[in-house]
């Protein structure tokens, strides 16, 4: 039986969807609750910045139906600003906020910097971080952007670890990479995570603006064989991989279920 499908876009607070996805005069207070009652998930980019405050948290979680996933992006703190190292109490804590979540939290996301390369230093302190601080209870996502990252010693952490890789389409990455990411994940996971991004940005983003007809034909493809590999299967996609991810959304959730 096929894994539940999470799909969603890279937040919900665009103005340009105000008239194509929102009705006129939404307020942004007003627009979780609207997005919520017609996506399945979000992924959170805010949180990046910051840990939320808890009253934030818990307002997300009441705008949204129980069966609704949000995925948080882990604040830079960890990621950028300390590199993995001694961030072990900011995780904590970030984890503790998300956890406000409830059933809502689908997964964390720890994206890496452009600047975080596979050295000897940067593996240790990534590892070691991995090794000490993944929460048990929480699905745990690592993005990096650098190839170089992708050897046989990061899969064997992922799986030992019990973490997924994003599989990843954009500027540092590629829909060869993303089909190898999850090939290697394979069942060994109980969900995966993948993200479609764009190369450029668009000055507005009320509408596609970019067939990009031929990777959803290869991103459902391989979707659809994932998702028979796991319970859960996280996808987000953002404004600038078409110029409007509610309709590139809807149209790959399509793609996906003819397929599984």
């Amino acid at each position: 039986m096929p894994g539940r499908l999470h799909v969603g876009c890279m937040g919900w607070q665009e103005k340009d969807w105000i008239g194509p996805v929102y009705p006129a005069e939404t307020k942004p207070p007003d627009m979780l609750a609207l997005y919520a009652h017609r996506f399945s998930s979000v992924e959170v980019d805010s949180t990046f910045y910051g840990r939320p405050r808890e009253s934030t948290v818990v307002a997300w979680r009441d705008a949204a139906p129980e069966d609704f996933k949000f995925a948080l992006k882990v604040s830079r703190e960890v990621t950028h600003k300390k590199h993995f190292e001694d961030a072990g109490q900011s995780f904590t804590w970030f984890v503790d906020r998300a956890r406000l979540l409830g059933p809502r939290l689908g997964a964390l996301l720890l994206q890496c910097g452009g600047d975080f390369r596979p050295t000897p230093a940067n593996k240790t302190r990534l590892y070691t971080f991995l090794d000490e601080h993944l929460p048990p209870d929480v699905n745990t996502v690592l993005e990096l952007r650098h190839r170089e990252w992708f050897d046989d010693a990061l899969f064997e952490a992922a799986r030992s670890q019990r973490f997924a890789l994003a599989a990843t389409e954009g500027p540092h990455s590629s829909l060869e990479l993303a089909e190898r990411v999850l090939d290697e994940q394979g069942s060994e996971l109980g969900f995966a995570y993948a993200r479609l991004m764009g190369l450029t940005a668009f000055e507005h983003y009320d509408r596609v603006q970019v067939d990009r007809s031929e990777s959803l034909d290869v991103w459902a493809r391989l979707l659809a064989k994932a998702r028979h590999n796991v319970d859960d299967l996280f996808v987000y996609v953002s404004d600038d991989y078409a110029g409007h991810s509610p309709a590139t959304v809807e149209d790959l959730v399509a793609r996906i279920e003819a397929l599984s």
